[in-house]
């Protein structure tokens, strides 16, 4: 017979290793996607340029490394992380590229990382383990936020069709395919009626502060 024996900070230890690691992948992810950012917006072509020039996709970063965490805080830390390096990744680049830099700029996505990453870490997690109410919240967060960048931003502020057209696609790719796992998609549904009207709203009541600051 073979007996198992639990090993004294072998578990406390595993959890040190995974964190570490969730925390080294959402730091080498968002330096990436930041830096590639820079190099994209001078390679995209009309209509998908906004996809360099956008909130949603740096919002996928930390989403990703959230689904990766195994608890709540730990999702929340690597979706900041994530997104502050991804303005750092970006403005680096930038600058070694020769391209100016502006202060204003660089606290305005600061500020939109601080407040989206942990969200975004948090709904990443949401998404991979939540149940009951809050299945389907963490998908609707991450559909959501691209459905709003496709109405206001570029739908109704920029009238970039085009552009729209192609986050509003991505916003359907993600519900048919994120949106369907772990759970039902009518959980996702569900929160959409709440998350999609709520990101509308509130970019609208922001726009005529991003008109003055852009």
């Amino acid at each position: 017979m073979t007996s198992t024996v639990d090993v004294p900070g072998v578990a406390p230890a595993r959890r040190t290793t995974a964190t570490l690691a969730v925390l080294g992948l959402a730091a080498v992810l968002g330096l990436a996607w930041g830096a590639a950012t820079s190099f994209l917006q001078t390679v995209l072509p009309a209509p998908f340029a906004g996809l360099a020039n956008a909130v949603s996709p740096w919002l996928v970063v930390p989403f990703l490394v959230g689904a990766r965490a195994r608890t709540r805080p730990v999702a929340v830390v690597a979706g900041l992380l994530a997104c502050v390096l991804q303005v750092v990744g970006y403005y680096v680049t930038a600058d070694l590229r020769g391209f100016g830099l502006s202060l204003t700029s660089i606290a305005e996505w600061i500020v939109t990382g601080v407040v989206g990453g942990p969200v975004f870490g948090l709904a990443g997690h949401l998404w991979r383990t939540a149940t009951g109410r809050l299945r389907g919240l963490g998908e609707a967060l991450l559909v959501a936020v691209w459905v709003t960048e496709s109405v206001v931003s570029y739908g109704i502020r920029l009238h970039y069709v085009g552009d729209a057209l192609v986050f509003g696609s991505i916003a359907v790719a993600l519900l048919v395919t994120v949106g369907r796992r772990p759970g039902p998609l009518r959980a996702t549904l569900r929160w959409l009626a709440v998350t999609v009207p709520a990101g509308v709203a509130g970019m609208l009541a922001l726009d005529p502060l991003l008109r003055v600051v852009g």
